[in-house]
């Protein structure tokens, strides 16, 4: 199989120093500028401030242990490589909340620490996102929607933590809510900046089993495809033409898929600026 890329895959190793570097930058956005500040995080860590509220255990076991479900999930939904990289960020994670100590550094005014706190927090999830894992909690659902549904990860993640918060804010107090969702907006936008407008390619398919292969990315990356057929300046044979449009993360499934379909197909990759239209996001 014959494949014209802009650039090389990703090493792994790469790509585990990164999900690492991001699960470092989220716990230090809780430990230092969220939680100090009596701010709530989003999702698991959020529900996990809760418990501790009434169990004074340290966060990163509560995060440990209600992601374990959400793991088996993902698993099954998501991918092995996408489940082994966030097992390693939740572990790291919830290691890093244990040992961070819970002291603010950068300010002590709680609208700044809603503000950078959001957006640091999210930048680091982001970049796990970004290099085929997540960091738990409502990361995978989320993703799981926005696989089948064109809403973006970020949504998705406001949507479920306003009524988290909501609940919250009667333990709380309404002021800390408040606070808390400034911070999650903060986080949302930073989501769909980081993860949405970015990598985007356009594939050129060109095979002898057109319906073989559309029928395969359908039902396994949930991408739409159109064909047309051609015939090859050398050969004269009849080929079909497959157009699709992914997001780069999905580039190494969307090679497998081709190769088992049509080993001798031949896909030229190209770079997208952006896309107008009906496109889901993975993230």
């Amino acid at each position: 199989m014959s494949f014209i890329a802009q650039k090389k895959d990703v090493p792994i190793y790469f790509e585990v120093v990164c999900v690492i570097l991001g699960t470092l930058i989220s716990a230090f956005a809780l430990n230092m500028i969220i939680i100090p500040a009596g701010l709530l995080s989003g999702g698991v860590t959020g529900i996990s401030q809760i418990i501790k509220h009434f169990i004074p255990i340290n966060v990163g076991y509560f995060y440990f242990i209600l992601n374990i479900p959400l793991m088996i999930l993902g698993y099954k939904f998501l991918g092995k490589k996408f489940s082994i990289y966030t097992i390693l960020s939740i572990t790291l994670v919830s290691v890093f909340l244990v040992f961070i100590p819970i002291r603010p550094i950068l300010t002590n005014n709680i609208l700044l620490s809603a503000i950078f706190g959001g957006v640091i927090n999210m930048i680091g999830s982001a970049i796990v996102l970004r290099f085929g894992g997540s960091q738990g909690g409502l990361d995978i659902p989320s993703r799981i929607i926005a696989k089948y549904k064109n809403i973006s990860v970020g949504k998705i993640n406001l949507m479920i933590n306003i009524v988290i918060v909501t609940i919250s804010g009667f333990i709380f107090g309404s002021e800390i809510a408040l606070y808390t969702i400034i911070s999650m907006t903060f986080s949302m936008k930073t989501s769909d900046l980081i993860l949405n407008h970015v990598n985007r390619i356009t594939l050129l398919i060109i095979t002898d089993k057109g319906d073989e292969v559309a029928e395969l990315i359908t039902h396994d990356i949930h991408r739409g495809t159109t064909s047309w057929q051609a015939s090859g300046g050398y050969t004269h044979k009849e080929k079909t033409v497959l157009f699709c449009v992914i997001v780069k993360g999905e580039l190494a499934q969307l090679k497998n898929i081709v190769k088992k379909a049509d080993p001798h197909a031949f896909v030229s990759v190209i770079t997208t600026q952006n896309v107008i239209g009906r496109f889901h996001q993975i993230w």
